[in-house]
């Protein structure tokens, strides 16, 4: 059987191949008749003959086009105008990159937990620039599978003190607190799942936190470096299963023997809410390491100096 589709497949290319020569062939002597002696009848009635003889022969099929693929789901902030310089404020521009991504991808219609918006593992993507930011980047609530990813961003002097660089903050986000929240950490609604991010590096500039992860479920925060903030580098309150790994997170730069060590103040981590983890994570700089205020949260290959304890 494979012998037999071997011969099929080389007597049809044989048989290209001769098409191929024999409309060369006839092409060149069409040109040379044109401009030899001989009847000039003669000559039209053979450059007829061979025209027709041109026209029957099998012509090879169209390719196919590269452009069948649909839209990609990976959105660029550069191309929404981002300053990848951290020469000006590209707070206005990654915002309208996550609005335009959001209106496209809630167009599905899928979902995951009740009243969130399976957004199909769009990408925001940082394209390796470093941001400068006024006012926090806040995801709006009801979203879902997302990644942020490939960047810096960096607070202005004047970014607000009680903030944080990135929010998932329902509260912020539409100005009305989520009634279903609580101090103790549990909440009967989710206003974000299976948002990730990943390969950034957020300097707070000593003016508030990092990223505020409020009321959201599945989230995963990966190989993330988080410097200078003065409240928390990460604040995880109320939600469910946010996974924090593979990250570096210190309020100042340094590797020990820090002179300032017992200035040093903020908190790394706290979380205030239920069955989160954190894993690999090194927090070399900060007041408190892991605050931990909920209940069945795991902590494995956490190191924590420089004052930072927890």
């Amino acid at each position: 059987m494979i012998m037999a589709r071997d011969q099929l497949t080389s007597c049809v290319l044989m048989l290209l191949c001769f098409l191929g020569s024999a409309h060369l062939l006839l092409a060149a002597a069409a040109t040379t008749l044109q401009f030899t002696g001989g009847s000039h009848s003669h000559r039209d009635r053979v450059a007829r003959r061979m025209a027709d003889l041109l026209a029957s022969l099998p012509s090879a099929p169209p390719s196919k086009s590269s452009t069948t693929n649909s839209a990609s789901r990976v959105y660029h902030v550069t191309d929404y105008g981002a300053d990848p310089t951290g020469k000006s404020d590209s707070v206005a521009a990654i915002s309208k990159t996550i609005s335009a991504a959001f209106s496209t991808a809630a167009a599905s219609g899928m979902s995951l937990f009740a009243g969130i918006a399976n957004l199909g593992g769009i990408e925001i993507h940082l394209d390796g620039g470093l941001y400068f930011i006024t006012t926090p980047l806040v995801l709006p609530p009801g979203v879902g599978n997302i990644n942020i990813h490939g960047g810096s961003l960096r607070a202005a002097e004047d970014f607000p003190a009680d903030r944080y660089l990135i929010e998932l903050w329902p509260e912020q986000a539409t100005g009305q607190r989520n009634s279903s929240s609580s101090d103790s950490g549990a909440s009967s609604q989710y206003d974000y799942e299976f948002v990730t991010f990943r390969d950034l590096l957020l300097d707070c500039n000593y003016r508030g936190g990092g990223i505020a992860v409020i009321d959201a479920l599945r989230t995963s925060v990966h190989n993330v470096y988080i410097v200078h903030f003065t409240s928390y580098g990460i604040s995880v309150q109320a939600g469910h299963e946010t996974m924090i790994r593979n990250s570096f997170i210190g309020q100042h730069i340094t590797a020990g023997g820090d002179p300032g060590e017992k200035k040093f103040n903020g908190t790394a981590i706290s979380l205030a809410g239920n069955d989160n983890s954190v894993t690999d994570v090194v927090i070399f700089s900060a007041a408190i390491g892991v605050l931990v205020s909920g209940q069945a949260n795991s902590l494995t290959g956490v190191h924590c100096y420089n004052k930072a304890s927890g």
